[in-house]
């Protein structure tokens, strides 16, 4: 059974005949008749009591009738959420925790009030996992630090970080990864987050390997670090929200170890609406903060 049945079967009812349906429909009787009576034919009944010049429905059509009005006013319903570019529904967002906690607070207000038929979810995880969940649907847009480059993923730069190491007060300066102890302790995220192996590549330059400390958040690392439990590696921006940064001895790394860049990544078949506009929620603050501005990275 076919929608294009249906409806011709819809107009013949609301004509009153084949002739009239036919004009309407733009096509001709004998068209409209076949295809009555290919439904009739398909559904074992007859539709239509067919009495000299005129033509009536039958109980078997008046059954038909309210099912087919459905039908085809639910097909026109899905072609049109289908073409409907409004933003709604669902939106799964997926950010480091250093961004979350620094870059993303007032563009997820304005993104919330600008689109309240939006359902935002927010999960943070260091860059690995977040790639790893975007590639299997369970996240439509994460933002993570230098992705690589993947054929199944759009990647869009956003914001440039300054890395610094972070040891406590008594610590000496560090300059080079012998500034270190021998089997220096360092504490940070799982294996997969980018920071923390752009350290420790650092520190394996000296021959050394380091202990690693995994903790969940940057307040509990930034704290172990106080305490002199180790030394982390942390965006400068997040020192600016820490409360306690008196007690956090802070030593910059070679330009080519503390640059790294955020970026945007979504799968190329996800086409969600709510995507671009939370892209360009961020931009728009990124664009309207001059402290924040002279960060972004040229796209």
């Amino acid at each position: 059974m076919e929608l294009s049945d249906l409806r011709i079967f819809v107009q013949v009812v609301s004509c009153g005949g084949i002739t009239a349906a036919a004009e309407a429909l733009h096509r001709v009787p004998s068209n409209v008749t076949a295809r009555i009576k290919k439904l009739e034919n398909i559904l074992d009944k007859t539709l239509f009591i067919r009495e000299k010049n005129r033509l009536r429905i039958s109980p078997a059509g008046e059954q038909l009738l309210p099912y087919a009005e459905q039908l085809l006013a639910l097909a026109h319903e899905t072609l049109s959420a289908m073409g409907n570019h409004k933003v709604q529904g669902v939106f799964k967002l997926g950010a480091m925790e250093a961004v979350a906690a620094t870059r993303l607070v007032q563009p997820v207000m304005n993104f919330h009030q600008r689109y309240p038929l939006v359902d935002l979810e927010i999960k943070t995880a260091p860059t690995g996992e977040l790639i790893a969940r975007v590639l299997e649907g369970e996240i439509d847009l994460a933002l993570v630090a230098d992705p690589p480059e993947d054929s199944r993923l759009h990647a869009q730069a956003v914001f440039e970080e300054q890395l610094v190491i972070v040891s406590c007060l008594s610590h000496r300066d560090i300059n080079e990864p012998q500034d270190l102890s021998d089997s220096p302790t360092f504490i940070g995220f799982s294996a997969s987050c980018a920071y923390r192996n752009r350290m420790t590549q650092w520190i394996k330059r000296s021959g050394n390997v380091s202990k690693v400390v995994e903790i969940s958040s940057y307040h509990t690392l930034l704290s172990c670090v106080a305490a002199g439990m180790g030394v982390g590696i942390v965006p400068v921006a997040l020192l600016h929200n820490y409360p306690f940064t008196d007690s956090l001895k802070v030593h910059p790394l070679p330009s080519h170890w503390s640059r790294s860049t955020t970026h945007f990544i979504w799968r190329r078949e996800n086409e969600k609406a709510s995507i671009k506009a939370f892209i360009d929620s961020v931009e728009g603050n990124i664009n309207s903060e001059g402290a924040v501005e002279s960060s972004v990275v040229s796209m």
